[in-house]
């Protein structure tokens, strides 16, 4: 069964970053810096996090690099913890919530992934607005909450409805709060207005539908080996009486779809956007900023899972 699309796919049109190998060097060396102990250096290290980033966020100021290897860090290291054979649960994703909310403090004493997101919080809320960190708290309360849905699918056994899978996987993939770190990454923020507009939300939409899709197959193996039942593939599998093969052409032909329709989004955005009074040259370098952000963050999750040893592929890319 092929792992990556076929090589005229329309998510290799996009731009792609191929990132200086010292950077990438320095981009892991600051992530291995919030592990604690040899078992998270290892853990971390097959994770390759220094390519991801630098492929995902290639305007990276060079200031704003430490604290989102941190985020990266710990997104990891709470993502193993949600493995079926680990001892995540809603408790877990309670407390690691609660470091975040109201506002950024001093790291309480807990478990270290907590400390570990307080630290990371603390450098990265005081450089946002207060509208920012509200949608940016919103995104990581949808991850930390997707926990003990995706728990309850595993212990009866049970493959969501492509309905329900939809809506869980958003949240689940933690892409979302992913993408909001492509404002701070930049220190370029959208206007609050212009983010809620119904073009860019379906260009935030289908850029994280397209990175979680995508991972679905390219991790279906890994997930198949630990009796995960809360994958696309699968889901499409169950409700469509396909075979693994399809459900995975299946899949591809949605990430095209969504693709083709961030580009339209994207057009209908540039369109209003030339006849709105009042946006200033900053607002729109701010826009065009966070738009190529989301093209880079499609195509860098295809390119960096060919090279990571979290997936263990048969199949190289294109």
């Amino acid at each position: 069964m092929k792992t990556f699309p076929p090589a005229d796919h329309v998510l290799y049109r996009l731009p792609a970053c191929a990132p200086a190998p010292a950077l990438v060097h320095e981009l892991d060396h600051a992530v291995m810096a919030w592990a604690e102990g040899p078992a998270e250096r290892d853990r971390l290290s097959a994770t390759r996090a220094g390519e991801l980033i630098a492929r995902a966020y290639p305007s990276l100021r060079e200031d704003r690099a430490a604290p989102l290897a941190g985020w990266f860090a710990w997104l990891f290291l709470v993502d193993d913890l949600h493995d079926p054979d680990k001892a995540a649960d809603a408790d877990v994703a309670s407390r690691l919530l609660g470091t975040l909310v109201p506002e950024p403090g001093p790291a309480p004493d807990g478990p270290p992934l907590a400390r570990h997101l307080a630290h990371v919080w603390q450098r990265i809320a005081c450089t946002q607005s207060r509208w920012w960190r509200m949608r940016f708290l919103t995104h990581t309360m949808h991850f930390l909450s997707a926990f003990r849905y995706e728990a309850l699918y595993r212990r009866y056994r049970r493959v969501p409805t492509l309905r329900e899978y939809v809506q869980l996987r958003r949240a689940s993939g933690s892409v979302t709060a992913c993408l909001d770190l492509l404002e701070f990454a930049t220190g370029r923020e959208v206007p609050p207005l212009l983010h809620e507009t119904d073009q860019l939300r379906g260009m935030f939409t289908r850029a994280t539908d397209v990175v979680v899709w995508v991972n679905d197959v390219v991790s279906l193996e890994k997930e198949l080996h630990i009796r995960e039942s809360v994958n696309g593939v699968l889901v499409l599998q169950r409700q469509f009486g396909l075979t693994p093969e399809e459900a995975v052409n299946r899949v591809y032909g949605k990430v095209a779809a969504d693709i083709h329709a961030f580009h339209a989004h994207e057009r209908e955005l540039q369109r209003m956007c030339s006849s709105w009074p009042g946006l200033t040259g900053r607002d729109l370098t701010a826009l065009a900023s966070f738009t190529d952000g989301m093209k880079a963050w499609m195509r860098a999750n295809v390119d960096w899972s060919a090279h990571c040893a979290r997936y263990r592929h048969r199949q190289a890319a294109p």
